[in-house]
């Protein structure tokens, strides 16, 4: 059973060093099952051999490790799907019941407090709650006899690439479509909004990301609601728009930078974005939290069931 999952690993992983040996998948199956003919029926397999090459899994399950190994090292290749990461603050709830995040608002200023005298009551600030379900994403593939009776190499091979792309690319829309489609948040309203103070209509320049900054640093603490001065770190915009946003802080033959210039703001284009009025501003997550996704049990890597 060692031999036949490492065979199957050579089959799916091109960098494997076995890989030019295991290219046809009709001869894996063969090998792992003793089925010459290809029928799927058990009375045409090789009872010895596949007691001996797959102890108590059957082939599906073997083929279904292999896949799940090829799908999740895919999945965990860094790419533009990724990008939702710079946002957003990942936690591992327990179960699918609507989880509750209280976000906990600040301090007025502190008074001065006279020699002698006592220390006066703080006003404590005020709280929010916010909540959110866990759900789960999937849908049903199948490896057919005729697949391996006509040896489609490709497309058993593209399986789990292709798998683990699909469930990185829904994960990431998932998350930026919260802002490219302003979507109903924990309190009923829109996220851009205009009594959130974060809602623009102008399209990216130099004088809206200027107002987007400056709405930025002017927002009101919860509780407190003095100004939280934290300005933006990253700018998100359309793959159309990433020549124009990176123009923005170019210093070009200035010997000195502007204050534009200054910024330098990390540019990322959001893969799917096609309307050139979709861009968006965003602080340092490590600075204030923005968004939280939470995967069940902390398991980030799809799973794959045979």
């Amino acid at each position: 059973d060692d031999k036949v999952a490492a065979m199957l690993d050579a089959f799916f992983d091109p960098a494997h060093k076995d890989h030019k040996h295991a290219r046809s998948f009709k001869t894996c199956y063969r090998e792992a099952t003793g089925d010459d003919r290809c029928t799927g029926l058990v009375r045409d397999c090789d009872s010895t051999l596949m007691r001996e090459a797959l102890g108590t899994a059957s082939w599906a399950e073997v083929l279904g490790d292999a896949i799940t190994r090829r799908m999740v090292a895919d999945y965990n290749i860094l790419g533009v799907f990724d990008v939702w990461r710079r946002m957003a603050t990942v936690t591992g709830p327990g179960d699918f019941r609507v989880q509750e995040r209280t976000r906990i608002g600040g301090y007025g200023d502190l008074p001065t407090v006279a020699e002698g005298a006592d220390y006066t009551a703080l006003t404590s600030p005020g709280d929010e709650k916010a909540t959110y379900a866990v759900a789960k994403r999937g849908g049903l593939e199948t490896v057919t006899l005729e697949m391996i009776t006509n040896d489609d190499v490709g497309a058993v091979r593209r399986i789990p690439t292709n798998m683990a792309r699909g469930a990185k690319r829904t994960l990431g829309k998932f998350v930026l479509d919260t802002v490219r489609n302003n979507a109903v948040i924990y309190d009923g309203k829109a996220l851009g909004h205009v009594d959130h103070g974060n809602l623009g209509a102008a399209a990216l320049g130099g004088a809206s990301l200027r107002v987007a900054r400056l709405a930025m640093l002017k927002q009101a603490e919860l509780g407190s609601n003095e100004p939280l001065g934290i300005g933006p770190q990253t700018l998100w915009v359309p793959p159309d728009l990433e020549d124009a946003a990176v123009d923005l802080f170019r210093r070009n033959t200035e010997n000195d930078k502007t204050f534009q210039q200054s910024l330098a703001l990390d540019v990322v284009p959001v893969w799917y974005w096609t309307d050139a009025n979709d861009w968006a501003v965003t602080a340092d997550p490590l600075n204030i939290p923005l968004m939280e996704v939470g995967f069940l049990h902390g398991e980030e890597e799809p799973a794959l069931f045979v």
